[in-house]
């Protein structure tokens, strides 16, 4: 038998990657899945971690929340190496997150960045390869962006990342962003105040985590972000519940946050 990863030696903020993995995994195994990803299955079975406290208490929005995130990823991305199938791809504050092995095209150059301790852990399932390769870095830090090699063009993305940062520090990332790569492109998931204060209510403290794994920015309107720059445009706003058959009371829920702006993804142009 395979010895168990022993997980516990992670931060408190490091232990809320596994709950979008691990959200990952439960869907695939369904009979009818919105998004199949049988790496976050073979991870979560390999990890020495007590998931029982998320199934219990987990409720189906931030489930679902989860998965369309994912599956957003993947469209923007596709639709990216559509137009650039060299073209390059960085994942900010990766995780466990597993979208490369769902939309590789074989010539994608790709950039997973996170913390030492998760690039450590990462490293014990997903490998480096000549078009994959690992940054152990902070996204505030600005010596990382010199190790991004562009070929046609350049995508950054970052699931469940910037709202555990303060407002000032995203918005001088993404300035950053556009001075050094003017043309880029980037997709975030943000959330409202209102929606910070849930997910740390009823999906970090019911998961058995504490405050340090704490959301801090929530974002009142996306215009805000729009105003921080001429040079950033608006590319798409993408909510999660719209469309879905999931039960009346769910859907009921789900356009109530989608009208709210509760939780939805940017994707921003950062400059011409």
């Amino acid at each position: 038998m395979t010895e168990k990863v022993d997980i516990h030696n992670l931060g408190s903020v490091q232990k809320t990657l596994f709950l979008p993995l691990w959200g990952r995994a439960v869907e695939s195994k369904k009979s009818k899945p919105m998004l199949v990803d049988e790496t976050a299955v073979k991870i979560i079975e390999q990890v020495d971690f007590d998931f029982s406290p998320v199934a219990q208490n987990m409720d189906d929005l931030s489930q679902i929340a989860w998965i369309r995130r994912s599956m957003y990823c993947d469209r923007v991305v596709r639709k990216f190496l559509q137009k650039y199938p060299s073209g390059t791809i960085v994942n900010i504050g990766c995780g466990l997150d597993t979208t490369f092995e769902r939309i590789d095209n074989g010539k994608l150059k790709w950039y997973d960045l996170d913390l030492p301790d998760v690039i450590e852990l990462r490293c014990k399932f997903v490998k480096e390869s000549e078009r994959r390769k690992f940054i152990i870095a902070s996204f505030m830090e600005e010596e990382w962006l010199e190790k991004i090699e562009v070929g046609e063009d350049v995508l950054f993305i970052a699931a469940g990342v910037f709202y555990y940062f303060q407002e000032t520090d995203v918005k001088d990332f993404l300035i950053r962003l556009i001075d050094k790569f003017p043309g880029s492109e980037i997709l975030f998931d943000v959330s409202s105040p209102i929606g910070v204060k849930i997910a740390n209510q009823k999906v970090v403290e019911s998961s058995g985590l504490g405050e340090e794994s704490h959301l801090v920015w929530g974002l009142e309107n996306k215009k805000k972000i729009l105003a921080w720059d001429p040079r950033i445009r608006l590319m798409g706003t993408y909510y999660y519940f719209r469309t879905l058959r999931i039960g009346l009371r769910n859907i009921l829920l789900g356009l109530l946050s989608d009208f709210l702006g509760i939780q939805y993804m940017l994707h921003l142009g950062l400059g011409s």
